[in-house]
């Protein structure tokens, strides 16, 4: 079996609530406390042939366009995707394909920038996208009537998935509802073991050290059987948008 290695890419920092990262009651969780957050893209190098993916993309570039219809985030020169890839001797067109965790703004708008990859998204996601809960509605741009949602400027690249599969030797894709309901996790192979990455469903480390989701859900249930899911997959979990993950990383 092929091996890889994980490099996280921070590609802007978010604003969100404490209660948005990790869902909690009661006055004393102090559920809104603003936290700055890290939107984290997942850069994946084949050890033995040197090919190239990536796991989700990373926010819109223009901060303030994401801060007007988002929350607050700032992305400097240097965290934009193509000075973030070439930091690390990656050019934009080297990359084979992008598994999005799902079609959320700051996820998978830096796939604008990735013309010929293959992106590969679960068919149950596009189909919320299109037409999800009106309070979901943000999170695909669809709430933004002047424009063609971002996601479908991109969807003849797009190669739908139903459920658990086999991306490439090393590389498997595992459905993981719940943050939304096509939601999925990508499972890598490294040569120090296998790990997890989980997209929203583990924002932080407490969601996963805690067993609690994350404040943003479409399915509380869906969101526990998937945490049941990844118990029996026995990987190392790295959390999207928490920097214990570069820490987590860099430990191994």
């Amino acid at each position: 079996m092929d091996t890889w290695k994980i490099t996280p890419l921070n590609l802007g920092t978010l604003q969100v609530t404490s209660g948005a990262q990790v869902y909690k009651h009661g006055v004393r969780q102090n559920v809104g406390e603003v936290l700055t957050v890290p939107c984290i893209g997942w850069l994946l190098q084949n050890d033995s042939t040197g090919e190239k993916m990536m796991v989700d993309a990373g926010p819109a570039e223009d901060d303030q366009w994401g801060s007007t219809y988002h929350n607050p985030i700032e992305v400097k020169e240097e965290q934009k995707l193509e000075y973030a890839l070439m930091q690390h001797g990656v050019r934009p067109e080297e990359i084979t394909a992008v598994i999005l965790t799902h079609l959320h703004w700051d996820h998978a708008y830096g796939v604008l920038k990735l013309p010929q990859a293959k992106v590969y998204v679960q068919k149950e996601e596009l189909r919320y996208a299109v037409s999800p809960l009106p309070p979901d509605s943000k999170h695909y741009e669809l709430n933004i009537k002047s424009q063609l949602p971002f996601f479908l400027q991109f969807f003849h690249q797009m190669q739908l998935l139903n459920g658990d599969c086999t991306i490439a030797s090393g590389l498997e894709v595992v459905a993981l509802p719940g943050h939304s309901p096509g939601s999925q996790g990508v499972v890598i192979q490294t040569k120090n073991g296998r790990y997890l990455i989980a997209g929203d469903l583990i924002n932080d480390v407490d969601n996963w050290e805690k067993r609690l989701p994350g404040g943003l859900y479409c399915n509380m249930a869906d969101c526990y059987a998937s945490f049941e899911k990844i118990e029996r997959l026995h990987v190392q979990v790295l959390p999207s948008h928490d920097y214990a993950a570069f820490e987590l990383l860099k430990e191994n």
